[in-house]
């Protein structure tokens, strides 16, 4: 299974939005969707998971089924965070011992009794990542994973992803940080005002542009963009 994009076009109407994009993601990799605010990120991710639909262009998959972590989720603040896990975990039906380990996963087991309301930033993010892992599907998309996360579970997280990789699963995950996508991903698309700027296997996009880092590539690519 692979899934891919084929000159996806969706414009909106304040003027953003994404043209002509293509790509391919393959299982057993990690591709990072990098940019900068505003850049489509979120528009890519949005028509992957079928939240909006292009204004043209194909789409090929063989499932519409996604694993999905947004870049936040308003949990009710009422509830703890067992009670979430376990409500989720029927709908997906997930066993009650999958939800557990899920939870010690992401570290809150010590707290699952503990109402959401009392949560800090990371500890949503966390419980948010911990909802993204449950179900089946091979295609699994992060929206800006580590958000509000401290640096020991960024490293997690980082772990997890790579678990997840050897797995054979199909992995996105979009970012800002151009140093986190060199270091876990395989593959890149680095995206700049709605237009894909470049993509393809880092450690060949790096050789073929005589550049050390993503970082330095992306601003020969982003000089070359304002030249034209």
């Amino acid at each position: 299974m692979t899934v891919q994009l084929q000159q996806v076009t969706k414009a909106f109407k304040n003027g953003r939005g994404i043209y002509d994009v293509s790509f391919e993601l393959k299982p057993g990799r990690i591709t990072a969707l990098v940019g900068s605010n505003g850049a489509g990120k979120s528009t890519i991710i949005n028509i992957l998971i079928n939240l909006i639909k292009p204004d043209s262009g194909k789409i090929i998959r063989a499932t519409s089924d996604v694993r999905y972590m947004p870049d936040d989720i308003d949990f009710p603040d009422t509830l703890t965070a067992e009670e979430i896990i376990r409500f989720l975990g029927e709908l997906k039906k997930v066993p009650l011992l999958k939800q557990s380990e899920l939870l010690n996963k992401v570290g809150l087991q010590d707290a699952k009794t503990m109402k959401i309301g009392q949560f800090s930033k990371g500890m949503r993010q966390r419980l948010n990542f911990a909802q993204s892992l449950m179900g089946e599907s091979e295609l699994f998309i992060l929206d800006e994973p580590t958000n509000g996360l401290d640096p020991y579970w960024i490293a997690h997280l980082k772990s997890v992803l790579k678990e997840e990789r050897a797995n054979n699963q199909i992995i996105l995950f979009s970012t800002h940080l151009l140093s986190l996508a060199e270091e876990i991903a395989d593959q890149v698309i680095l995206i700049h005002h709605g237009r894909i700027l470049v993509t393809g296997e880092i450690h060949q996009l790096l050789q073929g542009n005589n550049c050390t880092t993503l970082e330095q590539l992306w601003l020969q690519m982003t000089r070359q963009e304002v030249q034209q």
